[in-house]
């Protein structure tokens, strides 16, 4: 089916909503394939749209149980909704299915490590060398896994005859390569061997095909801070929904976020429900220009409380079903910690007047450089991080975001510096639990002991005690930065910027 086809091809290409647009289509011609609701899913998965993939994920498996792709689909889903058990359950569904396939050991294993269980991940994936399933894919993932488990010299060196075989990478799928590049820069850095990590980098980096725009960006900008004015924000509409439970963390990424909402899910009466993108797509869809209005502004001036209510009641739905499913009832608050909802404060505020924004600041150029060090997967997602002129440009934005909301005065947001929390965690800690409306609970003071899912990239670090040695980590790599330094300063005074 020449549908079908083109939808794999954009699986792979990572477009997800010309995928679901397909998908859809498949579905309408031929409700009862399998095939046509994975691709719906898969879409809706790439947009975020977890609940949304879950349905037709499990109607596709409803459909054909053989596909171990549809499996690997809808444990990925699971685990970034929070729900690890549901997520290993598909996972070890799929290896039944196909118990050879990197393309199903490798999702299997980032759900077991994504989930807390490294060691398992580990063992999956060294059986799986030792039985001689030697793709690529799979090589990559288990030496970083090797270097997380403290063999180092074993991942690097797996990574570095991995890139000899292939000339050096250059025969390898683009976004591999730029994967594998980014990995050996990860244990090279745990190393302490900077300037080859700085390198590995900087080439995984260049491989990314981004479209990141710096002048679009600070348009953008533009037009949503004025749309947004001091002066006119009290006169925008506020939603009817005015539940207290939604917590927004936001801040640029590898500024704390993770460890911000991993304290406040120890917590009993709360729930960290990971990065959603709902509010955000939200966000957008009731403010972005659309084929009937262009100015920002206008379409600011038009927002209606019925528009404000649908979006809210359905976000925060969402939110209830993840927190009642994983932990119950009797949840009183719920994050939402998808770091670029910095953007779109304002109209998530109109959306949740009852929300509370915990923004997280750390020392800018220690952002940066553990921006421009990971593999955030995909050329789209933070595109801004593989070029250090992009990273200053974005924090520049970034701050620039967060000046606007806090002039408005009326928005509640907490300022929590990383640095200071890590210095006193149980303070730090106390001070969140407060802005949020909580009562003290103990467990929020080590939140490392709290067993949770966590599908972002600050995984293992939220699993261990609060260490210190990532501050001021710039300084490992000042010779290689100048342009962040000009840029940004040392970020000595960016509690003041």
């Amino acid at each position: 089916m020449a549908l079908a086809r083109q939808a794999q091809q954009l699986e792979r290409a990572g477009r997800s909503r010309e995928m679901l647009e397909v998908g859809q289509q498949i579905v309408k011609l031929k409700p009862q394939w399998s095939m046509g609701h994975y691709f719906v899913g898969a879409g809706q998965c790439g947009l975020g749209k977890l609940d949304e993939a879950e349905r037709s994920l499990n109607k596709a498996i409803s459909r054909d149980d053989s596909h171990y792709g549809m499996h690997t689909k809808l444990g990925e889903v699971l685990n970034r909704l929070g729900h690890k058990e549901e997520a290993l359950r598909c996972a070890q569904r799929a290896i039944e299915l196909a118990p050879n396939d990197a393309d199903a050991l490798v999702p299997a294993a980032m759900i077991r490590w994504l989930g807390g269980n490294a060691s398992g991940a580990d063992e999956l994936l060294q059986d799986a060398i030792a039985r001689g399933v030697d793709a690529p894919k799979l090589i990559n993932v288990a030496a970083l896994l090797s270097g997380e488990m403290g063999r180092l010299d074993e991942g690097i060196g797996s990574l570095e005859r991995l890139l000899a075989a292939h000339d050096d990478g250059r025969k390898l799928p683009r976004l591999l390569h730029s994967e594998i590049r980014l990995h050996l820069a990860k244990l090279l850095d745990k190393a302490k061997r900077y300037d080859e990590a700085f390198e590995h980098a900087r080439i995984g980096g260049d491989l990314r095909e981004t479209g990141y725009d710096c002048d679009r960006i600070i348009r953008t900008c533009n037009e949503r801070l004025d749309a947004w004015s001091a002066e006119r924000y009290p006169r925008i509409p506020i939603s009817r929904t005015k539940s207290e439970k939604p917590v927004f963390i936001i801040g640029m990424p590898r500024s704390g976020t993770s460890l911000v909402e991993q304290i406040i899910a120890s917590h009993p009466k709360a729930y960290g429900a990971g990065e959603l993108l709902d509010s955000y797509w939200s966000a957008r869809e009731l403010t972005d220009p659309n084929e009937h209005l262009r100015d920002r502004t206008e379409i600011v001036e038009q927002l209606k409380v019925a528009s404000l209510d649908r979006h809210a009641r359905k976000a925060l739905k969402i939110m209830e079903k993840a927190a009642k499913r994983e932990k119950g009832s009797g949840i009183e608050r719920i994050t939402d910690k998808l770091p670029n909802n910095y953007e779109h404060v304002g109209v998530i505020s109109k959306m949740f007047p009852g929300a509370r924004f915990i923004h997280c600041v750390r020392n800018p150029l220690d952002v940066c450089v553990s921006c421009f060090m990971l593999d955030f997967v995909g050329d789209k997602n933070h595109g801004y991080a593989y070029d250090l002129n992009h990273l200053a440009n974005q924090y520049r934005v970034y701050e620039r975001y967060m000046a606007h909301w806090h002039s408005i005065g009326t928005i509640p947001i907490l300022d929590v510096r990383y640095e200071e929390l890590i210095a006193d965690l149980e303070g730090g800690a106390r001070r969140i639990i407060d802005f949020i409306g909580l009562a003290w609970d103990e467990a929020c003071a080590s939140p490392h002991k709290t067993d949770r899912a966590v599908s972002t990239l600050s995984s293992d670090q939220v699993r261990k005690p609060v260490y210190s040695s990532s501050k001021e980590r710039w300084r490992n790599y000042e010779q290689h930065i100048g342009v962040l330094i000009e840029a940004l300063g040392t970020g000595e005074d960016a509690g003041d910027r």
